[in-house]
């Protein structure tokens, strides 16, 4: 059952499927991440990030080879996620299947998300990860597998097969680039201060081979189904925490759109926490306390952005509340995880 920053089973199964195709027994790698695995896992089932990074830190000490993470996208098919990539490929354009799967992303992960920007020069998709270190050979594995999942998805789903244009990303580059030059068909930008694909204009009007507006709706409904069931038997409480740190990147985050969520009213929510010992503003500002953290920790998103994707209409009301929360400014806080 998804929870904070989680990611689904699916991937680092798929992920030893790759090892094994390159001759490598992964179990060791699944093991450092707690994981075992006798039979495909539901893609619905989730594993902490921490326990993702692990399986690719100790995968990538059994193949030294920064192009794996790519190569391991080859394996990795859109029937993998299941209803969330039956979904995506049903759909009519990838701007239709980008604005539908956003929905139910909390199928595939919680944490992170894929953002798209289009004008008249550039389409770009900007991925804001989990937070980590660019540092780590994990984390930095786990960042070029999602660039090369997210363009080898377009690529398989467009009639034209777009390649991106350009590939940015965070971390420093590896002694080896050739690999990942190849897989791209360009060679990557490193140490960017975001993590992007940059594609032509009107990437998102390309038409998908195998749409299917029938198989859309169904799988649309699917997917509604899985989400309604994330959090079932948990507390209210818990079922707020898990829904709201979906949000915490521009999403809804008002009481009475949670209500609604959870199928409840108003009145009926602030009761059920109450009952609970706890309050909606309270849960609330726990999540955007730790996100406020993670993000300003990164040094890629300035204080405005933050308060933005943490639900805050105005930065100023951000401002006072983290240095409720720290004590320090936004600024102050930054400063000091670049420090240290």
């Amino acid at each position: 059952m998804p929870g904070p920053c989680t990611i689904s089973l699916a991937v680092p199964y798929v992920v030893a499927l790759a090892a094994r195709e390159e001759g490598v027994d992964p179990t060791a790698a699944l093991r450092a991440g707690g994981l075992e695995f006798q039979a495909a896992p539901r893609a619905e089932d989730h594993v902490d990030v921490d326990r993702y990074f692990a399986v690719w830190r100790r995968m990538m000490a059994l193949i030294p080879d920064p192009a794996f993470p790519l190569r391991a996208t080859s394996v990795f098919q859109l029937e993998d996620h299941e209803v969330f990539g039956f979904l995506a490929m049903s759909c009519e354009t990838l701007g239709q299947a980008y604005e539908r799967t956003a929905t139910y992303r909390a199928l595939y992960c919680v944490g992170a998300r894929w953002e798209v920007h289009s004008d008249e020069a550039a389409t770009r998709l900007i991925w804001y990860p989990w937070p980590g270190d660019v540092r780590d050979v994990g984390y930095r594995a786990a960042m070029d597998f999602a660039a090369a999942d997210m363009a080898d998805a377009i690529r398989r789903l467009a009639r034209a097969g777009p390649r991106p244009l350009e590939v940015r990303l965070a971390h420093a580059a590896p002694a080896q680039t050739a690999g990942l030059a190849a897989h791209h068909g360009v060679l990557p930008r490193f140490g960017c201060p975001l993590y992007e694909l940059v594609y032509p204009p009107g990437l998102t009007a390309l038409p998908i081979h195998s749409f299917n507006s029938r198989l859309r709706d169904y799988f649309d409904a699917e997917c509604q189904k899985l989400v309604s069931k994330l959090g079932a038997g948990d507390s209210v409480a818990q079922q707020v925490r898990k829904r709201l740190i979906g949000a915490m990147d521009g999403g809804e985050t008002a009481m009475e759109a949670m209500a609604k969520n959870l199928g409840m009213s108003t009145r009926s929510l602030q009761r059920r926490l109450a009952d609970e010992g706890t309050c909606y503003n309270d849960v609330l500002s726990e999540i955007r306390a730790e996100f406020a953290k993670r993000y300003l920790a990164r040094g890629t998103l300035s204080a405005s952005e933050v308060a933005y994707l943490l639900g805050f209409t105005e930065p100023p009301a951000f401002f006072k509340a983290f240095k409720r929360w720290t004590g320090m400014t936004p600024r102050e806080f930054q400063h000091g995880a670049a420090a240290g």
